[in-house]
This record gives structure tokens, C-alpha cells and sequence, in this order.
């Protein structure tokens, strides 16, 4: 049976792994990607309901004190 020198056997091994070591990173920052995605969605969705539950709740001290401005270290408001 014909066989290539061991040189080029080696080479062709070297470039064939760094290829598929290329493959996989790709393949891990894809993964990475899309957790983040997804972690993105879920922070903008709480984000949107935290606006929500501070609007009602400030809506609720204007009602109780009227418009004030209101210091978020003493609780003084004038």
C-alpha cells in the first residue's frame, strides 16, 4: 500500500485538528451567544415590569402626598 512521507502525514493532521478546533469555537461562541440572548430577553422583560411596579408605586405616593420631589437617602420631601 502507497503511503504519504510522515512529514506531510503530520501536517495534514496538524491543519486537519486546528480546523476542527476552529469548528468547535465557532460552535462555543454560538452557544455563548445565544445564552446571552436569551439572558438579554429575560433582563430587558424584568426591566419592563420593574418600570412598570415603579410607575404604579410612584403613582400611588403622589396620591398619598401629591407631586413631590422626594430624596431617595432620607425620605424627605418637598
Amino acid at each position: 500500500m502507497k503511503k504519504i512521507e510522515k512529514d506531510e502525514l503530520d501536517k495534514l493532521v496538524e491543519l486537519n485538528k486546528n480546523y476542527r478546533d476552529l469548528k468547535f469555537q465557532i460552535a462555543d461562541i454560538e452557544i455563548t451567544f445565544e445564552r446571552l440572548k436569551n439572558q438579554k430577553i429575560t433582563a430587558i422583560a424584568n426591566l419592563e415590569m420593574g418600570g412598570h411596579d415603579l410607575a404604579t408605586y410612584q403613582k400611588e405616593i403622589a396620591e398619598k402626598y401629591g407631586e413631590v420631589d422626594i430624596n431617595l437617602m432620607t425620605g424627605e420631601y418637598s
